[in-house]
């Protein structure tokens, strides 16, 4: 008689993933998720959503290419935001009140920075953004810059959104914002810059 066994292990393949410890970056996409649906314990909440994604010229996954990682934030900045900690702490600075109305994180593209990574859970995970220690420099830049707006897609602006992944792409699709719209794919399927004293702030 044939048998089937069942073991432990796993046949789930495991990508590589960046190490954990401190890491020279550069934030090469921004992706504006919508506003994404959340239900935590039985309560439905919706919240403006933002993916940032940055690369680390120096870890290099089995192909030699530069890896990734990214971080889903709210798109607020209050004080108590995980994004607003991060970009304080990235930019040195803490946001003015004027700044936090319409501040514009497209502008984050292409700013280097300093990943601390921890392992969390058996994956790598952004504990901490924090600039780069002056006079150091981060490798020049491997993959290209990508800005995603929903209000470009909203008008039509399809480019962008139709070179994201098939995994953000369904997330989009997911948004409030798109909910009642009738997806056509079209695939077949702010602010100026700010110095304090001779220290410029990189966003």
């Amino acid at each position: 008689m044939t048998s089937i066994i069942a073991t432990s292990g796993s046949d789930t393949p495991r990508y590589p993933s960046v190490s954990a410890g401190v890491h020279k970056a550069r934030c090469i996409k921004v992706i504006d998720l919508g506003t994404q649906k959340n239900d935590y314990q039985g309560q439905i909440s919706w919240k403006r959503t933002v993916l940032l994604i940055w690369e680390i010229p120096e870890e290099l996954d089995g192909e030699g290419k530069a890896m990734t990682i990214s971080k889903f934030y709210n798109l607020s900045l209050h004080e108590k935001s995980t994004l607003s900690q991060d970009l304080t702490s990235w930019r040195g600075r803490a946001f003015t009140e004027t700044e936090k109305q319409s501040f514009d994180v497209s502008k984050l593209c292409g700013v280097p920075c300093t990943l601390n990574v921890i392992e969390k859970n058996g994956k790598a995970r952004i504990s901490s953004v924090m600039p780069l220690a002056k006079g150091d420099k981060v490798a020049e830049q491997v993959y290209p810059s990508v800005m995603f707006s929903i209000t470009d897609f909203q008008e039509g602006k399809k480019e962008v959104f139709n070179q994201l992944s098939e995994g953000i792409r369904n997330m989009i699709l997911r948004s409030r914002e798109l909910q009642d719209m009738n997806q056509d794919l079209g695939d077949g399927g702010n602010g100026s810059d700010l110095n304090v004293g001779d220290e410029a702030i990189p966003f």
